[in-house]
């Protein structure tokens, strides 16, 4: 007799696990979101780690002598499941929601950067990815209809009102998208960008699992994220760590540990792997990657990927070798010096007097600040020495990064990660004087200068399509220098908090109407430059510019007199009976002068003369000499 089989049930006979490129995945699909999932919560730390593991992988393996038929041959990269169940043509995702959402925002500026190129047939191929068109009709393939207004900003590279809109999630949308623009390698444009395109396309990876209805998906949902509860990185670690510790002190370092580890969660979330990762940059990696073709991944890499094994195939290079070392590097590094994270991953969060600088450089979306500073930082530091190196750090940091702002350079993770592991390895454990010196003579031997604000490679400094957040970052620093000096109580803070009601935005001194300013300019291309320029910026609330935008210099010009010091200084009344203002030209050497009725070309370039004084002052390398000195 045959033995008898035993037999699925047919809704689980329906469940199909499938692997699928991202291409085969995204085309002629519809996906949909049911209502109590269609929040997308990605933050900019996912997003940039995202962009990070997938141009990294890609350029593990890209050769300039390649053909694009050879990225065939590129290993893939597999990016999870996703859960979907079918209904009415659409397949709604269950499980999956945050990855395809970010990678359509992907897709979409990756669409942008081909459209630069002219490379059309690639352009088309992407497009469909992303939308498709019936009866005169675009429908996005990730189709939810809170978010199509938003989508088509994107797609049709136009303005956004996210401020305005009332949805989180949206918002967000709208802010991640601006993540993926901010963090794109340049390394990654021109003739390797078609080749990156057909590697996300045909080498990305994802494993779709269908469902026949919405309570099977939701069961397999809850049993992949819940039964279990499967060992994180930093689970894996601290069982490695611990298991090698006198067994009667186990007991008491994992009680530690794990209070320690709630405590950096509940200050933001996955602060406890962001943490680790942080720290062995910061203390332990000896090699990273240089940007260039089949380079192998260093320590650097390795950490941001995979912490738990690199310490375990590691442990006798970093010092551990006996049970007493390990118990010194859970209480020294993982315990103290992770209490010196929180405390910097606080002030990056909120104001502090005490670590302003800290704040400062995280408004810039600089990532790697807390790595460097932790090289510096060491157990026994006292408070007042910590808060000395983290000042020292960032405010070094804060002028390299503004020096290529002004510069047209951007300070993403993937062109500066080089230059930020060998500043890690020269200042690892230095005392404060040693540090001090060590920075100084790095921002020496770095080539940019603020001077590119009036004399930059590509002409004088200003406002482009993709540099808005780096103009108001230079503007908020700049404008506060003054509120501190002439005391307003206006901080820097409220420059840069985009949640109140009418936030601060970059504001055009001339209104974008060319007519009224024909006598001096012959093009209107020769206008837009000189009107985005630095110094026919301003920072005021956005209900300003809809009030008074639009109107004629000479009548705008009123309405400066009652906002932020550098508005001020165009009226005339700024200088009338205020000694303060008087004193602070006279101490600091700074030009500054009123423009009552016009504000010509010539008053242009004395501005953007007078902003790179002020960008003098308040990034002045002294700073790092002179401690005391306030920024």
């Amino acid at each position: 007799m045959r033995s008898s089989e035993t037999r699925l049930p047919v809704s689980f006979q329906q469940i199909s696990g499938n692997a699928q490129p991202l291409v085969q995945l995204l085309s002629n699909r519809r996906y949909g979101l049911d209502y109590y999932q269609r929040e997308y919560s990605w933050e900019d730390s996912q997003v940039t780690e995202l962009i990070d593991d997938l141009t990294s992988r890609f350029l593990d393996q890209y050769d300039s002598s390649h053909e694009r038929p050879q990225v065939a041959s590129y290993r893939a990269y597999f990016l999870g499941p996703i859960v979907t169940t079918p209904r009415d043509g659409v397949s709604y995702l269950v499980d999956g929601q945050q990855r395809i959402t970010t990678l359509s925002l992907l897709l979409m500026y990756l669409r942008r950067c081909l459209i630069a190129d002219k490379r059309d047939e690639d352009v088309h191929a992407i497009t469909a990815l992303v939308c498709s068109s019936a009866y005169g009709k675009k429908t996005f393939n990730l189709d939810v209809d809170e978010r199509n207004a938003c989508l088509e900003a994107i797609f049709e590279d136009k303005a956004f009102d996210a401020q305005s809109e009332p949805r989180s999630s949206v918002r967000n949308l709208w802010e991640r998208y601006q993540t993926i623009d901010a963090q794109f390698p340049e390394d990654l444009r021109g003739d390797r960008l078609p080749y990156f395109v057909d590697w996300i396309l045909h080498r990305v990876i994802l494993v779709e699992i269908g469902t026949p209805d919405q309570d099977m998906a939701l069961e397999i949902f809850e049993t992949m994220n819940d039964r279990g509860l499967r060992l994180n990185s930093i689970d894996m670690l601290k069982s490695h760590l611990l298991t090698q510790v006198d067994a009667n002190r186990i007991e008491e370092l994992n009680d530690r540990w794990r209070r320690h580890v709630t405590e950096l969660n509940d200050a933001e979330r996955n602060a406890d792997a962001e943490f680790v990762k942080a720290w062995l940059r910061g203390k332990y990696a000896q090699t990273q990657r240089e940007r260039k073709a089949n380079a192998s991944p260093g320590d650097f890499d390795i950490i941001g990927t995979s912490f738990h094994k690199w310490v375990r195939d590691h442990a006798a290079a970093i010092g551990l070798r006996t049970a007493a070392d390990y118990q010194h590097f859970v209480e020294d590094g993982f315990l103290r010096l992770g209490g010196r994270y929180l405390h910097l991953l606080r002030a990056c969060q909120k104001f502090d007097a005490e670590l302003e600088s800290v704040y400062y450089v995280t408004r810039t979306g600089f990532t790697l600040l807390l790595p460097v500073i932790l090289a510096a930082v060491t157990p026994d530091d006292d408070h007042e020495t910590f808060v000395g190196k983290a000042t020292l750090v960032a405010r070094a940091l804060d002028i390299y990064i503004v020096r290529r702002m002004v510069n047209y350079r951007r300070s993403v993770y993937s062109t500066v990660v080089y230059t930020m592991f060998t500043l890690i390895k020269k200042i690892r454990d230095l005392t404060t004087d040693e540090l001090r010196r060590v920075l100084v003579g790095w921002l020496q031997s770095e080539s940019e200068r603020l001077d590119g604000i009036c004399s930059g490679h590509y002409g004088p400094f200003g406002l482009t399509q993709r540099n808005r957040k780096d103009i108001r970052y230079i503007l908020a620093r700049i404008t506060s220098w003054l509120d501190r000096r002439l005391a307003t109580g206006v901080t820097f803070s409220e420059y840069v908090d985009r949640s109140r009601p009418h936030p601060y935005e970059v504001e055009h001194i001339w209104a974008d109407h060319f007519d009224r300013h024909r006598a001096e300019f012959q093009t209107e291309t020769d206008f837009q430059a000189h009107r985005n320029r630095l110094g026919a910026l301003l920072l005021l609330p956005k209900d300003f510019n809809a009030s008074y935008g639009d109107m004629p210099y000479a009548d705008k010009v009123e309405h400066y007199r009652s906002r932020n010091p550098l508005a001020q200084s165009l009226h005339p009344q700024a200088y009338e009976h205020n000694p303060t203002f008087t004193r602070l030209m006279h101490d600091y050497g700074v030009e500054f002068k009123p423009y009552p009725n016009e504000f010509s070309r010539s008053a242009i370039d004395e501005r953007q003369r007078l902003y790179q004084r002020l960008a003098e002052i308040v990034w002045d390398p002294e700073q790092l000499a002179a401690p005391d000195h306030s920024a």
